[in-house]
C-alpha cells in the first residue's frame, strides 16, 4: 500500500481540523427564542431534578383523572334523579283523571248514605202515618206526619235528580230474578207464590255507573236461587 504524497496528507489534516473546529464551534440560536430562555438552557439539566417534576406531574394527573371521574359519577346520579322526579305529561294526566274519579267515587258514596238515611226516616214517618187512627189522628197527628212525608219526599227527588246527572242509577230488583253480578243475597225464603230465584225484598238499594256497579243491591231471594254473593262495591 502507498503511501500519501505529502502534499496530500497536509491538505487532509487541514480538512480534519477544519471539521474539528466546525464541530467544537457553539450553534446558532435557533429564530425567535428570547436571550434569557438561551441563557437559561446553557447549564445542564439536573435528571433528578426533573423525574421528580415527572413524578409530581403524573401524581397531579391522576388526581385530576380521578376527580374528574367523581365530578361524572356525581353529574349522572344528579341526572337520574332529575330523570325520575320529573313526572311526564300523561303520567300527569293519568294521575289527575285517578283523582277525579276517586273524588267523584267519594262523593256519591257520601250522597248515597244521605239517600239511605232519607229512605228509612221516610219509611217510618209513612208507617206511623198510616198506623194513625181515631183519637190520635184529630188531635192533629197526620197533617203533621203527612207535611213530614211530603217534605221527604221531594228532598229525596231531588237527590235522586242530582244522583242521576251524575250518571248513578238504583238497580232494579223487586221482583227480578236474582243476578250475583250485581246483587248480593243476604237472606233466602220460602216463598210458594214467587218463581224460584226472584228477589222479593230489597234491604239496601244497589247502584251503577258508566256500567259499573258502585254497589251491590242486598236482598232476599226465594228458595232455589244462586246465593253466591258477589264482592262488595260500595262507592
Amino acid at each position: 500500500m502507498s503511501m500519501p504524497e505529502p502534499d496530500a496528507r497536509a491538505r487532509l489534516r487541514e480538512t480534519v481540523m477544519r471539521w474539528l473546529d466546525e464541530l467544537d464551534a457553539a450553534e446558532p440560536a435557533p429564530e425567535g427564542v428570547a436571550p434569557e430562555i438561551l441563557a437559561s438552557s446553557e447549564a445542564a439539566p439536573d435528571l433528578f431534578a426533573l423525574l421528580d417534576q415527572l413524578t409530581a406531574l403524573t401524581r397531579e394527573v391522576q388526581l385530576q383523572g380521578r376527580a374528574t371521574n367523581r365530578l361524572h359519577a356525581d353529574l349522572t346520579a344528579a341526572v337520574e334523579r332529575l330523570a325520575h322526579s320529573v313526572t311526564p305529561a300523561d303520567a300527569v294526566a293519568r294521575r289527575l283523571a285517578e283523582a277525579r274519579r276517586e273524588a267523584r267515587l267519594e262523593v256519591i258514596g257520601e250522597l248515597l248514605e244521605v239517600r239511605d238515611r232519607l229512605t228509612r226516616g221516610l219509611d217510618e214517618a209513612e208507617r206511623r202515618l198510616a198506623a194513625l187512627r181515631g183519637l190520635r189522628a184529630r188531635l192533629g197527628q197526620r197533617p203533621l206526619l203527612a207535611a213530614l212525608v211530603e217534605g221527604t219526599s221531594l228532598a229525596r227527588e231531588r237527590l235522586d235528580d242530582a244522583l242521576r246527572r251524575l250518571d248513578v242509577h238504583e238497580i232494579t230488583c223487586q221482583g227480578e230474578p236474582f243476578d250475583p253480578t250485581r246483587m248480593r243475597a243476604v237472606e233466602v225464603a220460602e216463598v210458594p207464590a214467587a218463581p224460584p230465584g226472584t228477589v222479593v225484598e230489597v234491604f239496601r238499594p244497589g247502584y251503577t255507573s258508566n256500567g259499573r256497579v258502585l254497589r251491590f243491591a242486598e236482598v232476599k231471594v226465594v228458595a232455589g236461587a244462586p246465593t253466591a254473593s258477589g264482592p262488595r262495591g260500595d262507592a
